[in-house]
């Protein structure tokens, strides 16, 4: 369990985060979303530990910026691309942890390859990541995030870059995780996509929580609606499934 208490984030002189108090389950897919500027990111990066924060943020009784032991994993929406460094190594680096670099075991080598395939990225393993695709370039991020089996995984839009056939496929694979009692945490702005594979959603806005809940009771409370100003509309399909989309009228 990560319980967030009385949170603060100050960045020069502004508040990004105020006063955040959420517990997250362990083994769900909890999804922070809301509109630009809401704090999602920042809420992330704190949850990692790689930010200045007040108030505390355990996980597992332990204050995330004292536990140097966890294994977590971090999928950021703008990463730094190593030059001269192929797919195959960059994906690899997961698991630098475990074995150490450059005496890679040969389960690590297996793995990195069937989570190669996983992610449509096999047949590019010897490319230079600097010359993939946006998208392609997010999948390997991700595939370097699965081999390292975290117990918990942040990501930080993880479906921006990519169509919707990689979107599907790639949520489908971080979803396995769970079986493995992985933590996911994400940020998405596809609120449909967040509701599909997310058990609890998290509304932000202006660096505060605004609701914490599940997904099926998050998408249609007021709560949801506020934050975007109401300029959403939620419509249920005959499967029962939500989609939310923007209030084209209202769009400036």
């Amino acid at each position: 369990m990560i319980r967030v208490q009385d949170l603060g984030v100050r960045l020069g002189d502004r508040d990004i985060l105020k006063e955040i108090n959420v517990e997250i389950e362990d083994a769900k897919w909890t999804c922070l979303v809301g509109p630009n500027g809401a704090g999602k990111t920042t809420f992330l990066k704190a949850l990692l530990g790689s930010l200045a924060y007040s108030g505390s943020i355990t996980d597992g009784s332990v204050e995330v910026f004292k536990n140097h032991g966890r294994n977590v994993a971090f999928v950021p929406q703008q990463p730094q691309i190593p030059i001269g460094m192929r797919v195959a190594e960059y994906v690899m680096l997961g698991r630098s942890k475990r074995d150490g670099w450059g005496n890679e075991s040969k389960k690590s080598r297996n793995m990195v390859a069937e989570v190669l395939k996983l992610t449509g990225l096999f047949g590019m393993q010897n490319q230079f990541v600097s010359h993939l695709s946006g998208g392609e370039t997010q999948r390997a991020l991700i595939a370097r995030a699965l081999v390292q089996e975290p117990t918990l995984i942040l990501l930080d839009e993880p479906t921006s870059a990519l169509d919707l056939h990689h979107q599907i496929a790639v949520l489908n694979n971080i979803e396995l995780l769970k079986e493995r009692g992985v933590t996911i945490i994400s940020t998405m702005h596809d609120i449909t996509l967040a509701a599909m594979y997310a058990e609890k959603l998290i509304v932000m806005k202006e660096g505060r929580v605004l609701l914490n809940g599940t997904s099926d009771f998050v998408i249609h409370s007021e709560e949801l609606k506020t934050a975007f100003e109401n300029r959403i509309n939620v419509f249920t399909l005959e499967s029962g499934r939500p989609v939310i989309v923007a209030k084209k009228d209202l769009i400036n």
